[in-house]
């Protein structure tokens, strides 16, 4: 059997992380992220014998006639798709090129979206065959085996499809408990220099450490795709995938892939110390709650190869943060960014603007809070109602949706009208965020110490041109 997993050619030159409930153009990291799930997706294929293509097209520049053309020429028997709530429309049309290509393959398409809207993805795209319903790992090798073996597909839990002009919904999947199941990704399969740093140029790669989150923020689209248990992988084997892979592709960079890295303390001393006790120097960085750290673990962190931290700011406000199940509070943030500060960390904090209780007053009090905090960045986005998260459901309730166009889905545009503030007024707030925030001369001079090299340079001077443009 062969296999070709692709995450689809960029929308009219729009490049999409798509991984999970990471849903965002290019430019609100100034950088792609490595398609972790797809890469790993094929490690268990490779392990099973099974031929395997992977293609990130927004990196390599693959559009469709490629596509098709890749396509007529490897012979796939399945051809898996990424997907994205904003490019939902031109992803699924992978499909159809691939039909187009060869009438016999099976299309798949995997993503939050079509989890939480199967039977719509299945009428936008008629050439699609499959949905996998949630994480895809482990539903997708089962499915690979049924059909190796010929075997009915009705058993593959998770899976959608259609069938005598019907679909399909088989039973829920649940979530698979042991991630130490999951196979090394298949770096070799892309060019891993495609994925730099911002700034420092340095090549970097996803990792996962963990699944699942227990939290229950009014806006986040993890629970429905990923559970509320939090499931983790074995440390040992984490810190082996990262030695693995900076011996096989020289790579010594890793953005921990996790909901929090940090939710759970135990696990984050044992990762830290298998770390420093096989005297391993390479670099990462996190993402946290900010109730969920210490002095003491930051500086165990630090010592571990952590340099960078992002925390889920999300308001200056509190009532805000009520208001969206955040359940931290504006001086368990403050005393986050401290610690982390005290700990030697560069700080990354995430803003929303837009969530319920917003107002243009609101959001103001947030710049003025943001800029007297010690980060070093910050991400800035509008709220995005994601199909199957409470705040959809709550917008559907009030009528504060002013589209339904999924394209317009994505954190640099708002289709809320809570009733406390409009749309434009918060797509103004995120643009006079950002601009209030690096103009700061001390952060920008703090910024271009880091480019000291021609080759760095030209990667600022680059980045900076589509961070400015997703602004």
């Amino acid at each position: 059997m062969r296999v070709y997993l692709v995450n689809p050619p960029a929308s009219k030159g729009v490049k999409m992380v798509r991984e999970g409930r990471c849903m965002q153009r290019k430019g609100a990291w100034t950088t792609v992220w490595p398609p972790v799930t797809l890469a790993t997706m094929a490690g268990m294929l490779l392990k099973e014998g099974v031929e395997v293509r992977l293609n990130d097209c927004i990196v390599e520049d693959i559009g469709f006639k490629k596509l098709k053309d890749n396509i007529a020429v490897f012979k796939p028997d399945i051809l898996v798709i990424n997907t994205a709530t904003a490019s939902i429309y031109s992803d699924l049309l992978c499909a159809r090129a691939a039909k187009e290509a060869s009438p016999r393959i099976k299309t798949l398409a995997l993503g939050l979206h079509v989890t939480m809207l199967p039977e719509e993805a299945f009428v936008m795209e008629p050439a699609l065959d499959f949905i996998i319903r949630g994480e895809p790992e482990f539903c997708f090798m089962e499915l690979v085996k049924v059909l190796a073996k010929g075997q009915e597909i009705s058993a593959v839990k998770g899976l959608s499809y259609r069938k005598d002009g019907l679909v399909i919904h088989n039973q829920d999947r649940g979530f698979d408990e042991d991630l130490n199941d999951l196979a090394f990704p298949a770096w070799q399969l892309i060019d891993t220099r495609n994925y730099l740093l911002p700034l420092s140029a340095e090549p970097f790669l996803l990792v996962t450490t963990s699944k699942g989150c227990p939290y229950s923020c009014l806006f986040c689209p993890a629970k429905p795709f990923y559970g509320s248990k939090l499931r983790l992988r074995d440390y040992k084997k984490v810190v082996d995938e990262m030695e693995y892979v900076y011996k096989n592709f020289g790579v010594g960079q890793f953005l921990i892939w996790s909901e929090s890295f940090t939710a759970n303390r135990e696990y984050v001393f044992d990762f830290c110390n298998e770390f420093s006790s096989r005297g391993i120097k390479l670099g990462w960085v996190c993402n946290s709650r900010v109730d969920k750290v210490d002095l003491e673990m930051l500086k165990v962190m630090k010592k571990a190869g952590c340099w960078m931290i992002g925390f889920g700011i999300e308001s200056g406000s509190q009532e805000i943060l009520d208001n969206s199940g955040k359940g931290a509070t504006i001086k368990q943030a403050e005393e986050a960014v401290d610690r982390a500060k005290k700990a030697g960390m560069e700080v990354v904090a995430h803003v929303i603007f837009g969530l319920p209780g917003e107002t243009l007053l609101s959001g103001k009090k947030t710049i003025a809070w943001l800029n007297k905090l010690k980060i070093d960045f910050i991400q800035v986005y509008c709220a995005v109602p994601w199909p199957s998260t409470p705040l959809y459901a709550l917008a559907r309730k009030n009528g504060w949706l002013k589209s339904s166009d999924w394209r317009l889905y994505e954190q640099n545009h708002c289709v809320l009208d809570t009733g406390t503030i409009k749309p434009k007024e918060v797509e103004y707030l995120r643009r006079l965020a950002v601009r209030k925030f690096y103009s700061s001369l001390k952060r920008l001079s703090k910024m271009a110490l880091k480019v000291n090299s021609v080759k760095k340079l030209r990667l600022f001077i680059k980045t900076l041109r589509e961070f400015l443009r997703w602004i």
